[in-house]
């Protein structure tokens, strides 16, 4: 496929923090890079909101949200910083929701995604178990191709 009849110029990559995202991020680079294509690479956090009515006492759940964000914000900049070394134009964002693949299939349409690539592996054991497999859910939904890695 060249560059001159590809229209793929936007390319999501969701990211967990695992080490399957290191290398997806990598090899999701060198696709963006054969296509001419940029990177949007996206990182959901639970959201608090459901629980915010709950009385927990010494534990104010806004302060905590905002605290998980940051933390992530601050992750998703070491993360680039230490596995994206690629001069391949991306933006990063972190967003908070209840359901990562809803989040990911969401981002992508609102933002005109021409492609997803995502791990099919993040997370083992018990929480994909709990969680299900994100990959799984965005590849039936997702309003555009979708490029698993292994």
């Amino acid at each position: 496929m060249s560059k001159s009849t590809c229209n793929i110029k936007k390319i999501l990559v969701p990211v967990d923090f695992s080490a399957n995202s290191i290398k997806l991020i990598k090899k999701a680079a060198a696709v963006a890079e054969d296509l001419g294509a940029g990177l949007e690479i996206i990182h959901v956090t639970e959201s608090l909101a459901p629980y915010a009515g709950f009385a927990v006492p010494h534990l104010p759940l806004d302060n905590l949200g905002k605290d998980i964000l940051g933390y992530a914000e601050k992750k998703m900049t070491s993360f680039l910083e230490e596995n994206l070394h690629s001069s391949v134009p991306h933006s990063a964002k972190v967003v908070a929701g209840q359901d990562a693949a809803a989040e990911i299939v969401r981002h992508a349409e609102e933002n005109g995604s021409d492609l997803i690539i995502i791990a099919s592996q993040g997370f083992k054991g018990l929480p994909k178990f709990i969680f299900g497999s994100v990959a799984e859910r965005v590849l039936k939904q997702a309003p555009c191709p979708v490029l698993t890695i292994k």
